[in-house]
């Protein structure tokens, strides 16, 4: 559950294999400067500037042309919650290896279609009604892909699939980002849930604010079965949702998360305020799993950074939590950008 940090298919197998592409994935903190630049300074915004020029300016100096607006560049591929936004479904098999049985599949679109109900159930709580299409395999919907990968899955308890397989989803999801299917849902927010029929250590790919136009497609990567249970235990609902409020925005709450924030005294005081909270544990009592729905709850402080309210109990204390602008992802380098004027990126991306 850690993060570091989809054309129309028809229904059944696509038969082409990913190809793989020379890039290397976003890893957690890394900065621009360990992509081989120099250290930057980053550009201080002034109140009289013309809202996101300097922002256009600085990202076209580092990063070269993008046909991605300003907003798409700093939220990702799957946006903010609120927005109208996709998510497509891509089960992936193993060339000669494992594979998902059409059992499997309809297990894991039930599993998706209680994590999605819980998410549109929470946000009510907040007075926020999203507006998410996602695969319940409707025929022909273009939210769902069957394909083969050419290599093998690691998964296990770490996860660390290979620069390989990174490249090579990265490169899968943006083939998949057409203008068909934003038109066909009329919203460019496009996230990406790539089933593995492994066991592992489910976890989500983010975009960073530091990325610019780089690593904009967004991705979780869901394991059929949990690594850290013995037998075949499925992943849950509750770890569906988990992994899919990471492509909006939330930030993993438990010790050892990499968000800059997170310290020890903030889950600390996460887990005695928020003991429910989904984005600190996906388990059920005593470490149980639960299927039938998730028992969890969805609080205020990842409200926050979702965009569903603008603080939370506690944030006097935490100042750092919502230093950067909510649904967006940051090493830390980039906090400054939170002084822009908030009509600078409040838009919702066009379709």
């Amino acid at each position: 559950m850690k993060h570091t940090h989809r054309p129309a298919a028809a229904a059944g197998v696509l038969a082409v294999a990913l190809a793989l592409a020379g890039c290397a994935p976003h890893i957690q903190l890394t900065s621009p400067s360990a992509a081989g630049r120099s250290p930057l300074d980053w550009p201080q915004p002034q109140q009289d500037d013309a809202a996101g020029d300097w922002f256009d300016d600085w990202f076209g100096q580092w990063y070269g042309g993008s046909s991605l607006t300003e907003a798409q560049r700093l939220y990702g591929s799957a946006g903010l919650l609120a927005w109208p936004s996709v998510l497509v479904s891509v089960y992936l098999d193993e060339a000669g290896g494992a594979a998902w049985e059409e059992t499997e599949i309809e297990q894991s679109r039930e599993t998706l279609a209680l994590a999605v109900d819980w998410i549109g159930d929470e946000c009510a709580r907040y007075g926020v009604d999203p507006s998410i299409a996602y695969d319940d395999g409707t025929p022909d919907s273009g939210l769902f892909v069957h394909t083969t990968y050419n290599g093998s899955f690691a998964g296990g308890t770490d996860s660390d699939e290979s620069e390989d397989f990174y490249a090579a989803v990265y490169d899968l999801c943006e083939s998949l980002d057409t203008a068909e299917l934003r038109e066909r849902y009329g919203t460019s927010s496009i996230g990406f849930l790539i089933f593995l029929p492994v066991d592992g250590s489910s976890f989500t790919m983010v975009h960073y604010l530091e990325d610019g136009a780089s690593y904009y497609h967004e991705f979780s990567c869901l394991y059929q079965t949990d690594a850290y249970v013995p037998g075949d235990a499925f992943e849950t609902p509750a770890v569906y949702a988990h992994e899919i409020l990471h492509l909006y925005g939330a930030p993993d709450l438990y010790e050892g998360s990499s968000d800059y924030y997170v310290t020890p005294e903030l889950t600390g005081y996460v887990a005695e305020t928020w003991p429910d909270e989904i984005m600190l544990d996906t388990y059920g009592e005593n470490g149980s799993l639960v299927y039938g729905g998730v028992e969890k709850q969805l609080g205020p402080l990842t409200a926050s950074r979702l965009g569903l309210c603008s603080g939370f109990a506690g944030d006097d204390r935490f100042p750092e939590v919502n230093q950067v602008p909510a649904g967006m992802f940051s090493t830390g380098e980039m906090a400054d950008l939170a002084r822009l004027p908030a009509d600078a990126v409040a838009a919702r991306p066009t379709a």
